[in-house]
């Protein structure tokens, strides 16, 4: 049987102290004043949000934490962190709540707070640029896999041209610029 290595203790994120000059009282109240912050402070840090979350097991900082670190004032953490961009806004988190904290929608409002700031990671600036750029995110299906299936080079009636004159007066163009 394959031997596995024990922790050596708690996760180093539940350890480290916090520096209290450095919490910003006023983000909770931010967050909490935001239309989907209502319930925020009914946290009771059950954990049944990272227990519904499918990707929590590979985050520094797991859902209920990152509710915890709002309501302790750590701005600068929660919107430099990768984990409100990682979210997979499956609401499973916010679906299970046992206090009907709006969890996914909370972390679409410190992404918002985090893009005013220029905390944009580089992927997603990426990403907007191909938006801009493409029209879409993804290849419906590359050409020359079209042609093999005997299917005509274009798919019949996809225009993006509308929709990446849209974008270019939206936030996407913003995140972009504020990215180069």
């Amino acid at each position: 049987m394959a031997e596995t290595k024990e922790p050596a203790g708690p996760p180093v994120t539940l350890t480290e102290p916090i520096e209290m000059s450095k919490l910003d009282v006023k983000f909770r109240e931010e967050i909490h004043s935001m239309p989907n912050g209502e319930e925020l402070s009914a946290c009771f840090a059950c954990s049944t949000c990272t227990a519904a979350c499918p990707i929590a097991n590979i985050w520094k900082y797991k859902p209920h934490q990152l509710i915890r670190m709002i309501l302790l004032g750590m701005r600068d953490e929660v919107l430099s962190s990768d984990e409100i961009w990682l979210c997979l806004t499956c609401f499973q988190c916010q679906e299970r709540c046992p206090q009907k904290v709006r969890v996914t929608d909370i972390f679409f409002d410190c992404k918002n707070l985090a893009a005013e700031e220029g905390k944009i990671p580089a992927n997603i600036i990426g990403l907007a640029k191909e938006l801009l750029e493409k029209g879409q995110l993804y290849t419906v299906t590359a050409d020359w896999e079209r042609e093999d299936m005997g299917l005509e080079p274009e798919v019949p009636g996809l225009s993006v041209d509308a929709l990446k004159n849209i974008l270019k007066e939206t936030r996407t163009n913003k995140i972009v610029d504020s990215g180069e």
